[in-house]
């Protein structure tokens, strides 16, 4: 193991070197381009521009590079990790979930740009479970101007049943329901339920079968443990989890040590599955009946 976080550390290392030469490169140009260029009467710009364009290319290399290399963490190291934790557990690095399934989940709202990799599939505890990075843009346009918005950034949790549920439900934050049509908002006894999470259903009478005093407290725990960026969905037999952590899970980060304390990280992230099938009872038989 240590041999092996040698190596990505000595790559990932050089990289960050070449990108710091890319960068100063850039930042020596913009400087010295308007007092150069003057006192120079111009002839001095073909230069700058020449380090200008080179900093750039060198950057770009670089960031490409490390990419490749967290690219070749992930599937090289972080499988033999997963596997310690989830035995049998399939890694993709490259395939995610398909956007139109995440959509019609409901758990996020449709954004005009939709990415997925690093996807997991396997089963704890008899549930099965998959779970992938998401990342959704909004593409804003203001005149001649364009900007794109993160609207997400974290990973989305699906877990696979054996029956159906009697209701499609939807937990989510207050605010996502602004433009949800042909659903029911469900009002239950808990005020303070009810302030912080907001749930829609196709079948208010049943989806109290599933939204019992206890569980709604399991949801409410996880709500504040995930700062209120979590949501869920009941959909059919599949239960879907959403997480805006704002970071792409198991990506290397440039200019961040790469040691045990990282792995660390990457295994609390990994027992995220754990805990919702023991947070919620999964494996119980309220689910696999």
């Amino acid at each position: 193991m240590d041999k092996d976080l040698r190596y990505f550390n000595t790559k990932k290392q050089q990289y960050e070197t070449i990108t710091i030469i890319g960068y100063i490169m850039l930042g020596i140009c913009f400087v010295l381009w308007i007092p150069v260029g003057a006192t120079s009467r111009g002839t001095m710009i073909p230069l700058l521009a020449i380090g200008f364009i080179g900093g750039g290319t060198i950057s770009a290399y670089a960031t490409k590079g490390f990419k490749n290399l967290s690219n070749e963490f992930k599937t090289k190291y972080l499988p033999n990790e997963i596997n310690k934790i989830y035995p049998n557990c399939h890694y993709d690095v490259t395939s995610g979930f398909d956007k139109e399934e995440v959509y019609q989940s409901k758990v996020l709202s449709r954004q005009d740009r939709y990415y997925s990799e690093d996807l997991m599939t396997g089963e704890y505890e008899g549930v099965s479970f998959q779970s992938a990075d998401l990342k959704l843009q909004d593409v804003r346009k203001s005149g001649k101007s364009t900007k794109v918005v993160t609207v997400f950034l974290g990973r989305v949790y699906k877990f696979e049943f054996n029956k159906r549920f009697k209701s499609n439900i939807i937990i989510n934050q207050p605010n996502f329901f602004k433009h949800l049509f042909g659903w029911n908002r469900v009002k239950t006894e808990s005020t303070k339920f009810n302030s912080e999470l907001s749930i829609y259903s196709d079948n208010e009478h049943e989806a109290f079968y599933i939204l019992t005093p206890h569980f709604m407290d399991r949801l409410l725990e996880l709500d504040e443990h995930y700062r209120n960026k979590i949501s869920f969905s009941f959909i059919n037999n599949h239960l879907y989890i959403a997480i805006n952590s704002k970071q792409d899970t198991f990506d290397l980060k440039m200019f961040r040590p790469l040691d045990l304390s990282i792995l660390e990280e990457y295994r609390k992230q990994l027992m995220d599955i754990k805990d919702f099938v023991y947070h919620l009872n999964l494996d119980q038989t309220l689910f696999k009946d």
